[in-house]
């Protein structure tokens, strides 16, 4: 008899642009040893493919509805035998499974790094405390989450992010996948995949493509997301005259991001404040160059080869050298370094993910 789970999705859509995309993959390989009960606190209600047994979408937006809403679905779930309630990133869906059950909560970033109010900081530690087990991607942050929140650290879990590598380990034609996208076929490209937001670096994408150009003006900057930071960059870009070579794609379904990895020679991603990055596993198990921050544990969960690229997150002069280096690389090297990034990312294979997941409960 499969063991039950109660699963807490903050946000459900078909053609997800974000990370909840690799979830639905993972729903699907957890159905494989879980009933699952998934309640989704926003979005729509996905098809019975995805894995579980019972869903539910939330269906009020008002707060203390919203509240009286979660706490009966929930307990109504732990009257159905659903003991053991994961939660991703939701807070107040944790707080409230901690009244009722045995709560895994997954929460993956430098929360440290930057300000909050009193009352949200306050709430986000009490909700620490609450749960039953926090859930973090590598060993140096549950070290990190302990030290900052005070939580037990024989509490804290690890499991790290996962890839499925049947969506994203695919060897896909460059000029066929440029071809589709109606990208050029002679240019250079560099990608960039992740919200908008100065967190994760959307400002220093111009200065660092400028950078980058003043040595090799044929190199095309693809920009793939969406978010705060949208509009200031294109007025940014704008001004800079750069609106060509620096393409602003907006948000792109997941299921269609290994298209924009497989149309490029490099990827880079300039955060500030970063946990498990789930974008250099989708980099790496396409067998795509990278230049990356050194935050969070990127240093901990790429092949020893690669931390040549990983410099500052301030560093614009240190991106765009980095990225010259890899542009430049010779086809030998570069098929050398790419079958190495794809070898090293099947550590992280669903299957082999799902497996350390069972292991929690």
């Amino acid at each position: 008899m499969s063991q039950k789970l109660c699963y807490v999705l903050p946000e459900y859509r078909s053609n997800d642009a974000t990370h909840f995309s690799h979830i639905h993959d993972f729903l699907k390989e957890i159905s494989k040893f879980f009933d699952i009960f998934l309640v989704i606190e926003k979005g729509s209600v996905p098809d019975v493919s995805l894995g579980y047994k019972n869903v539910y979408l939330l269906h009020f937006r008002f707060l203390p509805l919203r509240i009286i809403e979660t706490f009966f679905v929930l307990f109504l779930v732990r009257a159905k035998g659903y003991r053991n309630f994961y939660i991703h990133y939701s807070f107040l869906s944790a707080f409230i499974a901690s009244l009722i059950g045995k709560t895994f909560y997954w929460n993956c970033g430098e929360p440290w790094k930057y300000k909050r109010g009193f009352l949200r900081e306050f709430f986000e530690r009490l909700v620490y405390k609450m749960i039953s087990h926090l859930v973090t991607g590598a060993p140096s942050l549950a070290d990190k989450y302990s030290s900052y929140y005070g939580i037990s650290r024989q509490s804290i879990k690890v499991m790290p992010n996962w890839i499925d590598l049947k969506r994203f380990n695919k060897n896909l034609s460059r000029d066929g996948v440029r071809n589709k996208l109606n990208l050029p076929l002679s240019n250079k490209i560099v990608l960039f995949v992740h919200h908008l937001s100065p967190r994760k670096g959307s400002r220093m994408i111009l200065p660092v493509a400028q950078s980058v150009l003043e040595k090799d003006p044929s190199v095309l900057f693809l920009v793939v997301g969406s978010g705060p930071d949208e509009n200031f960059l294109r007025t940014e870009i704008s001004k800079a005259g750069l609106l060509k070579k620096i393409m602003l794609l907006g948000a792109v379904p997941n299921k269609k991001i290994p298209l924009y990895f497989s149309a490029s020679d490099v990827f880079f991603m300039p955060s500030g404040e970063e946990g498990f990055p789930r974008v250099l596993l989708e980099s790496m198990a396409l067998g795509i160059p990278f230049v990356a921050s050194n935050v969070g544990v990127v240093k901990e969960i790429i092949p020893e080869s690669a931390l040549l690229y990983v410099v500052g997150s301030e560093d614009s002069g240190g991106f765009a050298d980095k990225l010259i280096n890899l542009l430049n690389q010779d086809q030998i090297k570069r098929q050398e370094f790419s079958n190495e990034l794809r070898k090293w990312a099947t550590k992280y294979d669903i299957s082999t993910v799902a497996g350390k997941f069972l292991r929690l409960f």
